[in-house]
């Protein structure tokens, strides 16, 4: 047979008297309030087990009311003092409990806590792109939060929300307020403050966009300008249009990441957005006959930096008079992937994103046919 558990008595002081239900088999019962106000029952299947739980609970509080003849006369007017201000002794306990908190904190300034905070990231290998996003977030919070970080309250947090709301996006928004959410939880970690103030701040609703990308013939043109005028761009345009590589990755990859023999493309786990090695294969025949055609024309297109990559696409679209929204190329090959295959689980994998096959149903279903899937992995190089 289980043994029971007993009830944990409540807190010293608190009154506390008779209360049976004799519909119950252990039908006789004690009640009281917490420091919340919210009643609370213990039962007993004897009387006698009841009433010596009540006799226990007040010879306590009687034991510890004695004491308070021990006080002297300073100490008892500051507590008559804490009850005048703060109203009862529930409250009074809970306001020195968070005292105790906040003076047994580590004095620090917000912006050397954040200096740590970046240290500590950049250690644990944050790419550059990551780093440079925070350092923005954290130049916007210091132009309103309290110089110690210590005194960062919810209030305060509250109002940099929605004066963030008056200048940018919902989706940035929200960006600035996890990196707020994230860097207090750390900080809490390290005893530099008792509370995060950003958990309550005010996040804007996030309403998907139509993603945009560019017609067949759009990216006719701007591969056929890159292979006149900018032929060093050439692999990594194909590798953004016609494989699906994040732009990021594109310029870190090298001639050795490209399996021409295999029809492969390996992303380093050191250059992966995930930090996990992938190995891509199965892509469309074009994004081979693109990349076989800047190799023999262009092969210091694999040495792009970032910056290089960038720029040459830019000057791509200047040159080429066409418009290209951000991301297009990816969101394009997304785009005209479902449509011809119509199997968003191929597509996520050729993207590295296997979880993710019902959000590639909801952002690019339906933005274009079959055929103009067919057409647009129809863009080959000459010859």
């Amino acid at each position: 047979m289980a043994t029971r558990k007993a009830p944990t008595p409540p807190p010293v002081g608190t009154p506390i008297s008779e209360y049976n239900r004799p519909d119950r088999k252990a039908k006789y019962g004690a009640k009281w309030k917490d420091s919340d106000g919210k009643r609370k029952f213990a039962f007993f299947e004897k009387e006698s087990a009841r009433n010596k739980f009540i006799k226990d609970v007040r010879r306590k509080t009687h034991k510890e009311g004695m004491a308070i003849l021990e006080l002297t006369s300073t100490q008892a007017a500051a507590m008559v003092k804490c009850l005048e201000l703060l109203g009862d002794e529930f409250t009074v306990i809970q306001a020195c409990q968070e005292y105790a908190k906040q003076v047994s904190l580590v004095d620090i300034t917000a912006k050397e806590a954040i200096q740590k905070y970046q240290e500590e990231k950049r250690a644990i290998g944050r790419d550059a792109n990551y780093q440079r996003a925070k350092r923005k977030h954290f130049e916007r919070m210091e132009e309103v939060m309290p110089r110690k970080l210590q005194e960062w309250t919810e209030e305060q947090a509250r109002e940099w929300a929605l004066v963030l709301t008056r200048g940018y996006a919902p989706t940035t928004v929200k960006n600035h307020i996890r990196t707020g959410i994230a860097f207090c939880n750390w900080a809490i970690d390290r005893r530099y403050m008792n509370r995060n103030p950003f958990v309550k701040a005010p996040v804007p609703d996030v309403i998907s966009k139509e993603v945009e990308f560019i017609s067949v013939d759009t990216m006719s043109a701007f591969m056929e300008c890159a292979r006149i005028h900018f032929p060093d761009a050439l692999a990594y345009a194909a590798l953004n249009a016609f494989g699906g590589i994040r732009s990021s990755a594109c310029a870190r990859l090298g001639f050795e990441s490209i399996h021409f023999a295999q029809k492969g493309i390996l992303i380093r786990a050191d250059i992966a957005k995930n930090k996990a090695r992938l190995y891509l294969d199965g892509h469309p025949d074009n994004l081979w006959a693109w990349l076989d055609f800047a190799l023999y024309h262009a092969p210091k297109g694999f040495q792009l930096t970032k910056r290089q990559w960038d720029k040459r696409r830019e000057q791509i679209r200047q040159k080429a008079g066409i418009q290209m929204p951000h991301n297009a190329l990816r969101h394009s090959f997304c785009t005209y992937h479902v449509a011809m295959h119509g199997d968003a689980g191929r597509t996520a994998t050729l993207l590295s994103h296997k979880d993710d096959v019902n959000i590639l149903y909801q952002h690019y279903k339906g933005n274009a046919t079959k055929e103009q899937g067919k057409a647009y992995f129809s863009i080959m190089p000459p010859g």
